[in-house]
């Protein structure tokens, strides 16, 4: 097998409640009349990809999200989905589906995930490099709550408490580290 790629769908996010429930997992919820995990699923097939492993937390949300992708992409995908428990984390859910990964390569892709990023470049430039660890990375707006400035002042966007912060060498091509700050 050349590489996996999985898919990290979460589960019923409790930061999303009253959206999400057990009938509605998170990668069920519509975005545009769609499940989000459809742009994630179609990102893919477009690129060739079409060996994939879901992660979806709980066995409910698993169900769903299963049914739902054999009735969309029948015959299109083949799709494994991994029910792993809730709450255990990004690299807990990887460690709990390691013994289904046997590639030396793994894709690992957020199941919210909407970009025009071509993950077949991304391998590609992983391999050329012999990278350990290849990550896509977008710039964000600083947003946050807006405070209205008092007496006529102007406006002004309350910076949010908390930044990823990425470390990288002064070449700018190696992630040295990831943290929340």
């Amino acid at each position: 097998m050349d590489f996996q790629v999985v898919v990290l769908a979460g589960g019923t996010s409790k930061n999303l409640v009253p959206l999400v429930s057990k009938e509605v997992p998170k990668a069920l919820l519509p975005v545009a009349s769609r499940p989000v995990i459809s742009y994630v699923l179609e990102h893919l097939e477009q690129n060739n990809l079409k060996d994939l492993i879901f992660v979806v937390e709980g066995k409910d949300a698993a169900l769903h999200v299963g049914g739902w992708i054999s009735g969309a992409y029948v015959d299109r995908l083949h799709v494994e989905v991994a029910a792993v428990p809730e709450d255990v984390g990004t690299a807990g859910a990887i460690r709990a589906i390691a013994h289904h990964l046997t590639a030396e390569d793994i894709l690992v892709v957020s199941g919210d995930l909407v970009s025009d990023v071509p993950p077949g470049a991304v391998v590609a430039s992983h391999r050329r490099h012999g990278a350990a660890v290849t990550a896509v990375f977008c710039s964000a707006p600083v947003s946050g709550a807006l405070e209205s400035g008092s007496g006529g002042g102007k406006d002004k966007i309350k910076k949010p408490g908390r930044y990823d912060i990425i470390g990288r060498d002064t070449t700018k091509q190696f992630l040295l580290c990831i943290a929340t700050g």
